[in-house]
Formats: structure tokens, C-alpha cells, sequence
């Protein structure tokens, strides 16, 4: 059976190709590799090239290889030149350092993706809120009634009940159905309940400080963090809402575009950020509809009289909020105040360390090390 062997070898193929990708895929993760081509439900990753084995008839055109060449049926192949290493060049040498191999690019679907990292550093799935009032009422058509619009007409059942009443009566002839047709009594109609299933909708909040010293490196690190943090919050809610706040002395809400471009020449003030959190929460997300992540992110440059002021807000946000994520961006220490004051109110027990995560990013790689610290729970160690 020679097409089964030849599907069988291109099955291995795919397989090593797999495989390929999937090491690949693990070392970019473990390296902190930045992905540079994104898609809606796709990413790209530079793998490896795999040349699919192919026969080419003919003669080579050098003459040589194994199995030409002058000999005899029966004799030996001889053992080829000799391996050694060397800087290359000539036979029997082996280079020094990695080859120029080719790269290929390989689209990863999003769920692929995803699946890969939070395999890699064993991120936990995200559970709704423990509150029995969050729930929602939902349409069931699981009743049938015996009146109702003739579009929600069942007709299986319609058309059971009709045979049952011919059969029950006397004019009942198997070999002539013509008095066979449903009548007002037979018919039923799909109804429908009221009733109350779990809420799965998650509010996230993305806020950035656009102060002057948030330069375009502490910018591009932000937005490399809040993609994958996004995507990995999505993935465990049927709805999600995204909220995007910046901040230098006053805060505004603003669109994503503006988000990751829009920059201050002003000073920081942090407590106004999380005050407008509060008030949009309270405006428009109902705490028994909506789980509330909140990430803030800042180089942690601070007026030392506002972080006072900060704790007071988050300590009404973590009475509400699932997760809030607090990152210090590239600080400069004699400047950024305000992560040391969080933690030291987090030691202290004042702030709850099992809402309030923080975690500090200096470079690319650490965008995996920073989002498996924020969503690792509290008191579990991060394997990274």
C-alpha cells in the first residue's frame, strides 16, 4: 500500500512541523520574546524551515553521493570522512556556533496561543465572584402550552396527539388516512421561562499614568503587558467591558487608541485615577452583575501626600474588585514613592494582598514575569 506509507510519512512530517513550532513557541515564552505580528484570532511565530523529503529523478549532477561510483554488488559502504570540529570549511569540519538555518513564519491561532502560555507558566483559570446574588434571568423555551402563536407551533407533538385521538376512535383505517389532520384540541406551542443562571461578565480596568516622565519605552512595555493581560481575562467571561483611564494631575477616561498614544507634559497625581475607577463603578457596573479587574500601571513617580490618598481608594476598591493589578514600570528609585507605600500597607496587613498584587518591569523579559506574578493568586509561588 504505497499511498497509505507516503500519508503515514507526511503525517510524521506535520507531526515533527508540530513539534517544531510548539518548542519554539515554549522557548519565546521563557525568553520574553515580544510577538511582533498580531492578528484578531491569530499570532505569528518564527519557526525553523522543515524541507518536506521529496525524490528528484535523474542523475546528481556531481557524480557523487551514496550508491554511485564504481563497486561491486555485496561490498561495503565506507564510513565517509571523518567528524571533527573547526571553524568551517572543510570537510570533516564542523563550524563554530548556531548555522544561519532558515525561518519560516507559522500563524498560531489565539486559543493555541493562550493555551501554550498558560501552560508554560502555569497561570490559573479566573473564577467568578463566590456571590450567590450574581446571577441574571435568562429566556428557557422549555415549556409547551396549549395556546400560543402559530410560528411557535410544535409540530411533533402536534401531530402525536392527533394520531393518538384518530386511533382512539372509531373511523381509525390504517389503510386510508384521509381523515388524518390536526384539529384546535391536538395542537401545541414552545413556551417559555423565566429563569436565573450564574453571571459571567467581567469590567476591566486599564489605567495609565501619561505623566511627563512616561517615556516612549515605559509606553511600549505597558502596551505589550496590557494585550496579553486583556486576552487572558477575556478568555474565562462571556462578556467583557474594557475601561481605559489615564491620568497625569486629573484623570480621564479615553479609547484604547488614545490610551496607548496620548501623552502629558504634566505632573502625577495617582489618586485621581483610582478615584475615577470608583466613581465609573459605581455609575455603571453593578457589583451583583460584574466581576472588576483593575491593572494600574506607572514608573511609580508620585507627590508623597497622594499615596496617603491612594490607599484610602483602594482600600474601597478591593472591597469590590476581583484583582487589582499595581505595576511599576522602568523606576527610577529616589523618585517612585508609590509602590514602596503600597507594599509596605499590603505587610502591614491594611491593604489585602489577596486582591492587591504588585510587580515591577524593567525590561521585555519581564512581560511573562510580570503577568504570571499579577494573576498568580496570593501565598501560591510563582514557578517562573
Amino acid at each position: 500500500m504505497p499511498s497509505r506509507r507516503i500519508r503515514e510519512d507526511h503525517g510524521e512530517y506535520r507531526d515533527i512541523v508540530k513539534g517544531n513550532v510548539d518548542e519554539k513557541l515554549k522557548k519565546h515564552i521563557k525568553g520574553g520574546q515580544r510577538v511582533t505580528r498580531r492578528g484578531k484570532d491569530f499570532v505569528v511565530v518564527r519557526v525553523p524551515h522543515v524541507e518536506l523529503p521529496s525524490f528528484r529523478y535523474g542523475q546528481p549532477s556531481d557524480g557523487g553521493g551514496i550508491g554511485n561510483g564504481e563497486a561491486e554488488v555485496g561490498d561495503e559502504v565506507g564510513e565517509g570522512p571523518p567528524q571533527g570540529q573547526g571553524q568551517g570549511g572543510q570537510p570533516g569540519e564542523g563550524g563554530e556556533g548556531e548555522g544561519e538555518g532558515h525561518e519560516i513564519d507559522v500563524g498560531i491561532s489565539m486559543d493555541a496561543y493562550f493555551d501554550m502560555i498558560g501552560e508554560e507558566l502555569q497561570l490559573p483559570n479566573l473564577l467568578p465572584k463566590e456571590n450567590g446574588e450574581m446571577v441574571k434571568e435568562k429566556i428557557k423555551w422549555n415549556r409547551i402550552a396549549k395556546v400560543g402563536n402559530n410560528s411557535l407551533l410544535h409540530k411533533r407533538k402536534t401531530l402525536k396527539n392527533a394520531f393518538k385521538r384518530l386511533i382512539s376512535s372509531e373511523d381509525y383505517n390504517p389503510d386510508d388516512l384521509s381523515n388524518f389532520y390536526p384539529i384546535k384540541d391536538d395542537k401545541e406551542f414552545r413556551s417559555w421561562s423565566s429563569v436565573e443562571v450564574p453571571d459571567t461578565n467581567a469590567a476591566i480596568f486599564f489605567v495609565s499614568d501619561i505623566s511627563a516622565s512616561m517615556d516612549e519605552p515605559k509606553r511600549a512595555l505597558i502596551r505589550e503587558l496590557c494585550w496579553y493581560l486583556d486576552n487572558w481575562v477575556q478568555r474565562f467571561y462571556q462578556e467583557t467591558q474594557v475601561k481605559y483611564i489615564v491620568h497625569d494631575h486629573h484623570a480621564q477616561e479615553v479609547d484604547q487608541e488614545k490610551f496607548y498614544k496620548y501623552k502629558s507634559g504634566g505632573g502625577t497625581q495617582i489618586s485621581s485615577a483610582f478615584h475615577l475607577v470608583n466613581d465609573i463603578v459605581e455609575k455603571a457596573f453593578p457589583l451583583n452583575e460584574w466581576n472588576i479587574y483593575v491593572f494600574y500601571l506607572s514608573d511609580g513617580e508620585n507627590f508623597g501626600s497622594d499615596n496617603d490618598l491612594c490607599v484610602d481608594y483602594l482600600t474601597k476598591m478591593q472591597t469590590y474588585a476581583n484583582l487589582i493589578g499595581i505595576t511599576e514600570v522602568k523606576a527610577i528609585r529616589s523618585w517612585a514613592t508609590f509602590l514602596p507605600h503600597i507594599q509596605s500597607k499590603l505587610t502591614s496587613g491594611e491593604l489585602d494582598p489577596k486582591t492587591i498584587v504588585t510587580a515591577s518591569m524593567d525590561s521585555q523579559a519581564d512581560v511573562f514575569k510580570t503577568l504570571q506574578k499579577l494573576l498568580t493568586p496570593a501565598g501560591e509561588e510563582v514557578p517562573f
